[in-house]
């Protein structure tokens, strides 16, 4: 007799199905989902989206044409920077050479001359310059060629460029027209001159 009760409670259901509707449940879902729906199938959000999305790409398109002019700009002007300081540096190294030897700087303009006589002229005058540059260091001789013999026992090294550039002027003098002298090879014996100069600190 006293099992009874316990027996009832176990064999009670905890719901009672007739209450559970699934069409109830299907239309509740729907209303909650209804209002999404409706707002992501509206063909005015779409248009709103599509206007909204290229104003945004025109907007940034823009910015990168922007840009990109800005960079191009900057880059010109830089390099019209960077060709004016060259130009200005070339021009204080020549006015620099002008007044350290302007001798030299007419041995100069005389090789880079389109002529073939001022090649010519501008050897035999680099040779004079160094006959005098050397009886100025101190170096004994009537000619320039003993002057280079005591110039060679004092220890110039750059002995072997002075005695073939002076070969040269003396072909120049010697044979005169005959002697065929291109302006490669008058700017070759021209740095063979500088050389010389350059270690007698003339230049």
């Amino acid at each position: 007799m006293e099992q009874a009760p316990i027996q009832s409670l176990t064999q009670q259901p905890l719901f009672d199905p007739t209450y559970l509707s699934i069409e109830y449940i299907f239309n509740r879902l729907i209303e909650y989902v209804q209002p999404f729906i409706d707002f992501i199938t509206n063909p005015g959000l779409w248009i709103s989206l599509g206007i909204t999305s290229s104003l945004i790409s025109i907007f940034f398109i823009s910015i990168i044409i922007f840009c990109l002019v800005r960079m191009r700009e900057i880059q010109n002007h830089e390099k019209e920077e960077i060709a004016h300081e060259i130009h200005e540096a070339h021009e204080k190294s020549q006015k620099a050479l002008e007044k350290a030897n302007p001798r030299w700087h007419y041995v100069q303009n005389l090789i880079e001359s389109p002529n073939e006589s001022d090649w010519r002229v501008g050897i035999i005058e680099a040779d004079s310059m160094l006959e005098e540059v050397l009886k100025e260091k101190g170096y004994y001789g009537d000619t320039l060629g003993t002057l280079l013999e005591s110039a060679k026992s004092g220890g110039l090294t750059t002995i072997q460029n002075a005695w073939d550039a002076h070969l040269v002027r003396n072909q120049i003098a010697h044979t005169g027209a005959d002697f065929y002298l291109s302006q490669v090879e008058a700017r070759r014996v021209t740095k063979m001159f500088q050389n010389v100069f350059e270690e007698l600190r003339v230049i």
